[in-house]
Protein backbone atom coordinates (compact mmCIF):
# COMPACT_ATOMS: atom_id res chain seq x y z
CA UNK A 1 0.00 0.00 0.00
CA UNK A 2 2.73 2.47 0.97
CA UNK A 3 4.88 1.66 -2.06
CA UNK A 4 2.01 2.24 -4.49
CA UNK A 5 0.95 5.46 -2.74
CA UNK A 6 4.55 6.74 -2.77
CA UNK A 7 4.82 6.02 -6.51
CA UNK A 8 1.58 7.93 -7.13
CA UNK A 9 2.81 10.77 -4.89
CA UNK A 10 6.11 10.87 -6.79
CA UNK A 11 4.39 11.19 -10.17
CA UNK A 12 1.95 13.77 -8.83
CA UNK A 13 4.70 16.01 -7.49
CA UNK A 14 6.65 15.54 -10.72
CA UNK A 15 3.65 16.89 -12.66
CA UNK A 16 3.58 19.95 -10.40
CA UNK A 17 7.34 20.41 -10.57
CA UNK A 18 7.73 20.37 -14.37
CA UNK A 19 6.01 22.64 -16.87
CA UNK A 20 5.99 21.64 -20.53
CA UNK A 21 4.27 24.61 -22.14
CA UNK A 22 3.48 24.17 -25.84
CA UNK A 23 0.21 25.99 -26.22
CA UNK A 24 -1.02 24.42 -23.00
CA UNK A 25 0.79 22.86 -20.04
CA UNK A 26 1.18 19.21 -21.06
CA UNK A 27 2.17 18.16 -17.55
CA UNK A 28 -0.80 19.90 -16.01
CA UNK A 29 -0.75 20.79 -12.32
CA UNK A 30 -4.36 19.60 -11.77
CA UNK A 31 -3.32 16.08 -12.82
CA UNK A 32 -0.45 16.27 -10.33
CA UNK A 33 -2.78 17.40 -7.57
CA UNK A 34 -5.23 14.58 -8.43
CA UNK A 35 -2.41 12.05 -8.10
CA UNK A 36 -1.22 13.59 -4.81
CA UNK A 37 -4.76 13.66 -3.39
CA UNK A 38 -5.29 10.04 -4.45
CA UNK A 39 -2.05 8.95 -2.76
CA UNK A 40 -2.79 10.93 0.40
CA UNK A 41 -6.31 9.60 0.80
CA UNK A 42 -4.95 6.08 0.29
CA UNK A 43 -2.31 6.72 2.98
CA UNK A 44 -4.82 8.34 5.34
CA UNK A 45 -6.32 4.92 6.08
CA UNK A 46 -3.15 4.05 8.02
CA UNK A 47 -1.74 7.55 8.59
CA UNK A 48 -4.54 10.05 9.38
CA UNK A 49 -2.15 13.02 9.11
CA UNK A 50 -2.01 12.44 5.33
CA UNK A 51 -5.66 13.48 5.04
CA UNK A 52 -4.76 17.19 5.42
CA UNK A 53 -2.36 16.95 2.48
CA UNK A 54 -5.11 15.25 0.49
CA UNK A 55 -7.56 18.03 1.29
CA UNK A 56 -5.09 20.74 0.23
CA UNK A 57 -4.23 18.78 -2.92
CA UNK A 58 -7.95 18.59 -3.72
CA UNK A 59 -8.17 22.36 -3.37
CA UNK A 60 -5.12 22.57 -5.65
CA UNK A 61 -6.94 20.66 -8.39
CA UNK A 62 -9.43 23.48 -8.82
CA UNK A 63 -7.13 26.42 -8.11
CA UNK A 64 -4.52 25.26 -10.64
CA UNK A 65 -6.96 24.71 -13.54
CA UNK A 66 -6.44 28.15 -15.18
CA UNK A 67 -2.67 27.59 -15.13
CA UNK A 68 -3.05 24.81 -17.70
CA UNK A 69 -4.02 27.30 -20.42
CA UNK A 70 -1.81 30.26 -19.46
CA UNK A 71 1.98 30.28 -19.70
CA UNK A 72 2.83 31.39 -16.17
CA UNK A 73 6.59 31.23 -16.75
CA UNK A 74 6.46 34.25 -19.07
CA UNK A 75 7.05 37.60 -17.47
CA UNK A 76 3.56 38.90 -16.82
CA UNK A 77 2.24 41.74 -14.78
CA UNK A 78 -1.04 41.98 -12.96
CA UNK A 79 -3.40 39.26 -11.89
CA UNK A 80 -1.54 36.38 -13.58
CA UNK A 81 1.60 37.25 -11.63
CA UNK A 82 -0.45 37.25 -8.43
CA UNK A 83 -2.04 33.94 -9.48
CA UNK A 84 1.41 32.37 -10.06
CA UNK A 85 2.47 33.62 -6.62
CA UNK A 86 -0.68 32.06 -5.13
CA UNK A 87 0.17 28.75 -6.79
CA UNK A 88 3.57 28.83 -5.08
CA UNK A 89 1.84 29.45 -1.75
CA UNK A 90 -0.46 26.49 -2.43
CA UNK A 91 2.49 24.28 -3.40
CA UNK A 92 4.24 25.25 -0.15
CA UNK A 93 1.18 24.37 1.93
CA UNK A 94 0.76 21.02 0.18
CA UNK A 95 4.49 20.30 0.60
CA UNK A 96 4.28 21.11 4.32
CA UNK A 97 1.46 18.64 4.88
CA UNK A 98 3.16 16.05 2.66
CA UNK A 99 6.25 16.33 4.82
CA UNK A 100 4.23 15.89 8.02
CA UNK A 101 2.73 12.75 6.49
CA UNK A 102 6.15 11.49 5.37
CA UNK A 103 7.62 12.06 8.83
CA UNK A 104 4.71 10.14 10.35
CA UNK A 105 5.24 7.29 7.88
CA UNK A 106 9.01 7.13 8.30
CA UNK A 107 8.69 7.02 12.10
CA UNK A 108 7.00 3.62 11.73
CA UNK A 109 9.94 2.21 9.72
CA UNK A 110 12.41 2.29 12.61
CA UNK A 111 15.02 3.80 10.30
CA UNK A 112 16.69 6.75 12.03
CA UNK A 113 18.85 7.76 9.06
CA UNK A 114 15.78 8.06 6.80
CA UNK A 115 13.94 9.97 9.54
CA UNK A 116 16.87 12.38 9.92
CA UNK A 117 17.03 12.80 6.14
CA UNK A 118 13.29 13.49 6.01
CA UNK A 119 13.55 16.11 8.76
CA UNK A 120 16.55 17.78 7.09
CA UNK A 121 14.93 17.93 3.65
CA UNK A 122 11.73 19.20 5.31
CA UNK A 123 13.53 22.11 6.99
CA UNK A 124 15.46 23.13 3.88
CA UNK A 125 12.53 22.61 1.49
CA UNK A 126 10.01 24.63 3.47
CA UNK A 127 12.65 27.23 4.39
CA UNK A 128 13.56 27.71 0.74
CA UNK A 129 9.92 28.04 -0.29
CA UNK A 130 9.29 30.60 2.46
CA UNK A 131 12.42 32.53 1.44
CA UNK A 132 11.23 32.65 -2.17
CA UNK A 133 7.81 33.85 -1.04
CA UNK A 134 9.39 36.51 1.19
CA UNK A 135 11.72 37.64 -1.59
CA UNK A 136 8.77 37.90 -3.96
CA UNK A 137 7.00 40.14 -1.48
CA UNK A 138 9.90 42.56 -1.10
CA UNK A 139 11.65 42.47 -4.47
CA UNK A 140 8.91 44.29 -6.36
CA UNK A 141 9.49 47.36 -4.20
CA UNK A 142 13.29 47.43 -4.31
CA UNK A 143 15.65 48.29 -7.14
CA UNK A 144 19.13 46.87 -7.60
CA UNK A 145 21.10 44.00 -8.99
CA UNK A 146 21.41 42.26 -5.64
CA UNK A 147 17.75 41.31 -5.74
CA UNK A 148 18.17 39.76 -9.19
CA UNK A 149 21.10 37.70 -7.90
CA UNK A 150 19.09 36.60 -4.85
CA UNK A 151 16.13 35.70 -7.06
CA UNK A 152 18.29 33.55 -9.35
CA UNK A 153 20.03 31.90 -6.39
CA UNK A 154 16.77 31.09 -4.60
CA UNK A 155 15.18 29.92 -7.87
CA UNK A 156 17.98 27.43 -8.39
CA UNK A 157 17.81 26.37 -4.74
CA UNK A 158 14.06 25.85 -5.14
CA UNK A 159 14.71 23.47 -8.04
CA UNK A 160 17.29 21.58 -5.99
CA UNK A 161 14.87 21.27 -3.06
CA UNK A 162 12.06 19.98 -5.29
CA UNK A 163 14.44 17.35 -6.69
CA UNK A 164 15.51 16.47 -3.13
CA UNK A 165 11.84 15.99 -2.23
CA UNK A 166 11.31 13.67 -5.20
CA UNK A 167 14.41 11.68 -4.24
CA UNK A 168 13.14 11.47 -0.65
CA UNK A 169 9.78 10.11 -1.80
CA UNK A 170 11.67 7.50 -3.85
CA UNK A 171 13.76 6.56 -0.80
CA UNK A 172 10.66 6.19 1.36
CA UNK A 173 9.06 4.00 -1.32
CA UNK A 174 12.13 1.76 -1.52
CA UNK A 175 12.43 1.49 2.27
CA UNK A 176 8.73 0.91 2.96
CA UNK A 177 7.78 -2.54 4.20
CA UNK A 178 5.02 -4.36 2.38
CA UNK A 179 2.79 -3.79 5.40
CA UNK A 180 3.08 -0.98 7.96
CA UNK A 181 4.83 -2.02 11.18
CA UNK A 182 1.71 -1.59 13.31
CA UNK A 183 -0.29 -3.87 10.97
CA UNK A 184 2.42 -6.52 10.56
CA UNK A 185 1.72 -8.06 13.97
CA UNK A 186 -1.90 -8.93 13.15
Amino acid sequence: MIKKAMRTLFWGYLFIFFRVQIGIDWLADPIGYILIASACFKLSESYPVAKKAGIWATIGIFISLPGVFVNLSESQVGLWELYAYGLLVLKTIVAYYLFTALISIVKTFDNTSLLNRTNTVFKFHIGTHLAVLALGSFSMNVNGDYWVTATIFLGLLLIVMDIAFLLLVGAVRRTAPLRPVFLAET
